[in-house]
């Protein structure tokens, strides 16, 4: 795992082990939570809700008898990490504590729920096993008029892992307009929009989309100057960006394969 996604990860492992914080609970009984928890489900400022595999990340949370709780937390290529806390049940509220804090989590439908920071973690006694998306074949002989339309990026392939594309997981949002003429890019990270107008042409059955000369678009993570566009037998687009070659990156993945992949979902326009 490379240091920029070991951060991001590590990041977002912080906010799990501190985010069980202050949330309505339902009346519940010691009998309803005594177990083994896994958190299935996570969701990171939005609406979308991901597996944890989806981060090469398994969170599992053993709620013992006598008011002990361990949380043990392993990611791609990493020892599992344990942490041991406290919960009880006072005034038919389910409270935990961790590093002396002592917070409420809600119970509802057999599922614990615990939002902090704007990141929501799901946790149910039954574990949801990981799996991920296998891309379609390439089209052999795709046209132009196959790739025209209004595409979105739906999801990134990067550093061994498989993560949905929006602003607060990825860092950013992308669009992509294709049209016979002239197509358009359109990035939104941090906050702000870019847009980049691309001319296309087919190469086999690979529609390769350049900016202007001396124009730039893309991402924090690459570059978007040259598209080269795969249409899959799934129905998504495919992109790889090139790799840059740098030396820093040679060496910090040790030959394993950290190249980036994004796809998209066709938009249906009403019209």
């Amino acid at each position: 795992m490379n240091k920029k996604m070991r951060l991001w990860v590590a990041g977002t492992v912080g906010v799990l082990m501190t985010g069980l914080m202050s949330v309505n609970a339902y009346a519940l009984e010691e009998k309803d939570v005594i177990g083994t928890w896994y958190v299935n489900e996570l969701s990171m400022g939005g609406d979308i809700l991901f597996h944890s595999g989806v981060m090469g990340m398994e969170v599992t949370v053993d709620i013992k008898e006598g008011g002990q709780m361990e949380t043990i937390t392993s990611y791609s290529g990493e020892e599992p990490e344990a942490d041991q806390s406290e919960w009880k049940i006072e005034n038919d509220k389910l409270l935990m504590t961790y590093s002396d804090q002592t917070v409420e989590c809600e119970y509802a439908d057999g599922k614990i729920t615990i939002t902090a920071d704007g990141t929501t973690m799901i946790l149910s006694q039954e574990k949801e096993e990981y799996e991920p998306y296998v891309p379609g074949k390439p089209v052999e002989n795709p046209t132009m008029e196959d790739f025209k339309g209004e595409w979105i990026c739906t999801l990134m392939d990067a550093f061994g892992m498989q993560m949905p594309v929006n602003s607060e997981l990825t860092g950013f949002e992308m669009m992509l307009s294709i049209q016979e003429d002239k197509s358009e890019l359109i990035v939104i990270e941090s906050g702000e929009e870019g847009r980049a107008e691309l001319q296309g042409e087919m190469d086999g059955n690979i529609l390769v989309l350049k900016t202007a000369a001396g124009d730039e678009a893309g991402t924090m993570l690459f570059s978007c100057d040259t598209m080269r566009l795969s249409l899959l037998d799934d129905g998504k687009l495919c992109f790889e960006p090139e790799s840059d070659g740098s030396e820093e990156e040679t060496s910090e993945t040790d030959g394993e394969d950290f190249s980036v992949k994004t796809y998209f979902d066709k938009i249906d326009v009403v019209e």
